[in-house]
């Protein structure tokens, strides 16, 4: 989570409809060997459907995972625009 994309606290409406910077990842086995990973989570195709995880990294390559989650959380002056 980043909490400089969150919408300010007066603004109901940003509120309301903006879900902030965040992204949920998490830690489970990745095929074929089922060693642990770190996985983004995303969305299924509807909304009763489980979430689709896609493999980020080794959960032993915590400075990899930290960037890559960064950089998507990332504010830029060309994403402030």
């Amino acid at each position: 989570m980043n909490l400089a994309g969150e919408p300010a606290p007066d603004n109901a409406l940003g509120q309301a409809l903006s879900p902030g910077l965040r992204q949920e990842v998490r830690c489970r086995p990745h095929t074929p060997d089922r060693e642990l990973w770190w996985h983004w989570v995303w969305s299924g195709p509807t909304r009763g459907s489980e979430p689709e995880l896609e493999p980020l990294c080794p959960l032993w390559e915590t400075e990899l995972a930290a960037d890559r989650i960064g950089r998507v959380l990332a504010l830029t002056k060309e994403s402030d625009a």
